[in-house]
């Protein structure tokens, strides 16, 4: 499975330094392999140790840092294997003189040398992107609201400009204007300035606009915003109920503490050290963990399963 590939990067490195180490002891003792095994030495411990120590502890870290997948999740495997057959390629082609001699060991040297680059470009591609938030494209307005900025309504909708004009926002007409404070003036209180009310003016804009003349939305209240950013992001199980996505991990443990299993075969047990598993779901660890959260609810609800029928 693609989690385990970190700890296999870890493991590689730590054996590459382990030869490295052992190498520079051989070249000190005998000065006369220096020159020869200097390539050698340098890559073992630079793309051997170094470059698989930080995909190692990467590839773990950044998805958790970012609450996001690896973009390309078999591409983790591919650079495993491809930077340890490129890397140990490229070491022995040139121990054995690829790098100055011409024909096929040379080649081979080119060839297992192109293989490292790749293996590289991979672990850039999958370490860069998930890094990046990505782009969301606003949803387009369904409705004027009170908050929205007097310029991004008549940018959007030009065809309100003639309601603006007829509720007695004269300076609007002129494009200076446009491009300046109506840039940053809500609806709301541009409204309040000009003494029109608000509701009465929205209805108009949304008729005129999107032919519908129901209810404006008006600004929420800070005690609705308190309530929203109060709730909690999962939800509480209780005995008999199966596992969802959204199933708090605190939660599930309590109920049913068979399932604990599952997030140490995952997870590892370092997660129940963690105080997040009291309010995050199911589905926001599977991500960190970069793990289709399918196959832990799969593991998860099997166990329940087995619990009830007893």
């Amino acid at each position: 499975m693609v989690e385990n590939y970190p700890k296999r990067f870890i493991q590689a490195g730590l054996i590459y330094i382990t030869v490295g180490v052992l190498l520079g002891v051989v070249m000190s003792i005998e000065p006369t392999l220096g020159a020869r095994m200097r390539f050698v030495h340098i890559h073992i411990n630079l793309l051997g140790f170094m470059v698989m120590m930080i995909a190692g502890v990467a590839y773990h870290v950044l998805p958790r840092f970012s609450a996001r997948t690896i973009p390309w999740p078999n591409g983790v495997k591919y650079h495993f294997y491809l930077q340890n057959i490129g890397l140990i390629g490229m070491v022995t082609t040139h121990a054995a003189g690829g790098n100055w001699r011409e024909g096929a060991v040379h080649w081979l040297f080119v060839l297992f040398a192109l293989i490292t680059a790749l293996a590289i470009l991979f672990m850039f591609y999958n370490l860069f992107f998930v890094l990046m938030v990505p782009k969301e494209e606003p949803e387009p307005a369904t409705q004027i609201t009170a908050d929205m900025k007097v310029g991004t309504v008549l940018d959007e909708f030009p065809q309100s400009m003639a309601v603006f004009l007829e509720t007695g926002f004269d300076s609007l007409a002129n494009p200076t204007a446009r491009k300046t404070f109506a840039k940053y003036v809500s609806i709301e209180k541009a409204c309040e300035k000009h003494d029109v009310d608000v509701a009465e003016f929205l209805i108009k804009l949304n008729a005129a606009v999107f032919g519908s003349s129901t209810s404006p939305t008006m600004p929420e209240s800070s005690t609705g915003s308190e309530e929203a950013e109060n709730k909690k992001p999962g939800k509480e199980i209780v005995q008999g109920e199966s596992c969802q996505a959204d199933t708090m991990v605190g939660s599930l443990i309590k109920v049913y503490p068979a399932t604990r299993s599952v997030f140490e075969k995952h997870y590892g047990e370092g997660c129940f050290s963690c105080p997040g598993q009291t309010f995050e779901s199911i589905e926001e660890t599977a991500h960190m963990h970069n793990i289709d959260p399918k196959i832990i609810l799969g593991d998860i609800n099997a166990i329940i399963a087995d619990e009830l029928e007893k």
